[in-house]
């Protein structure tokens, strides 16, 4: 009952937003923002946008696992990370699977311990959008509904005061009370590797990697007469990232973020003479760009699908692994 719930309820999350938005908003004023956008500069932006971050991230990973799994090359990674794009539509957990057998048929890796490897950047993932949330709120000019921020501020720095007490147990070796078992688990593998300057190395590449996510934003606005500086998107980009995090709430990135994106985006609309067109026009935006970024890396994972399949499911004996420094 439980797996069911957790395959069915990020569905149910989504198909209810998006009916909320379907009923809600001007479908006239978001068709005519869709069929004012210039598609033949559009598209080319969002291509070269997708295949910048997929170059960035596949880096990021090459670093990741030749730290804490096996040595691996860029090549190697490319069709590794391209083929997740496409299977992370269908389900995160199947594109983890993917690289983790890829590691154990190939170099000897024990599952877990790839695995491993991902619940760590995870981690540090949600470290880095919740930095870079708090940085945002202070260096950006726009200023977030007062209970929000707090709440904002609170959980951003409730995932820093929870970064500091993992490095406490992990790196200094502090138990807090009964946690000490979990130092024997081999999923927690990396957690026991990282050092602090691993930590730092590898939430300084995140921030960077978030970064593109931010211009990608920027890149796309325009395109829909929508006007946001980067100062602004400093806070809206990470801010909606990492509400996305948040399990059972959006699949491929619709629903629950486009909701936040009217309130967000309000500002730099073109004027209307009511909310409802304001947020038609941000809806256009959002589903548009969504399911246009959705459809490249699609793209992007079905060139390197065939060959990543026939190499995973390679069972013969895997190659040796090669030293990794600890």
């Amino acid at each position: 009952m439980t797996e069911v719930l957790k395959r069915v309820l990020p569905w149910l999350v989504t198909t209810l937003v998006l009916a909320f938005i379907a009923v809600t908003t001007d479908l006239e004023t978001a068709w005519a923002t869709v069929r004012a956008t210039n598609w033949i500069t559009f598209i080319p932006a969002v291509i070269g946008v997708c295949v910048t971050v997929f170059l960035f991230d596949s880096w990021c990973l090459v670093k990741l696992f030749s730290r804490f799994v096996a040595p691996v090359t860029f090549r190697e990674m490319l069709p590794l990370k391209g083929t997740s794009y496409f299977l992370n539509v269908i389900n995160y957990n199947a594109a983890a699977a993917g690289i983790a057998l890829f590691f154990r048929n190939k170099k000897g890796v024990p599952f877990l311990e790839a695995l491993a490897s991902m619940l760590w950047l995870n981690f540090v993932d949600i470290v880095s959008l919740a930095a870079l949330v708090l940085i945002g709120m202070w260096v950006s000019p726009v200023e977030l509904e007062p209970k929000l921020a707090f709440w904002v501020t609170a959980v951003c720095s409730g995932v820093l005061v929870i970064l500091v007490g993992s490095c406490i147990y992990w790196n200094g070796r502090f138990d807090w009370f009964f946690f000490g078992r979990f130092r024997t688990w081999t999923i927690f593998a990396s957690f026991a590797k990282a050092t602090l300057a691993d930590y730092a190395f590898f939430i300084g590449i995140r921030l960077a990697f978030v970064g593109t996510y931010v211009v990608s934003q920027a890149v796309s606005m325009p395109f829909f007469s929508l006007e946001a500086g980067l100062k602004e998107l400093f806070l809206f980009v990470p801010l909606l990232t990492f509400v996305g995090t948040i399990p059972f709430t959006t699949i491929a990135g619709l629903g629950t973020v486009q909701v936040l994106m009217r309130s967000f985006y309000e500002p730099f609309t073109p004027t209307y003479p009511s909310m409802d067109q304001v947020h038609a026009h941000i809806d256009a935006y959002s589903t548009t760009t969504i399911l246009a970024f959705v459809l490249v890396r699609i793209a992007i994972g079905a060139v390197f699908m065939r060959g990543v399949s026939m190499k995973i499911q390679e069972s013969a004996s895997p190659d040796p692994v090669r030293e990794n420094p600890s």
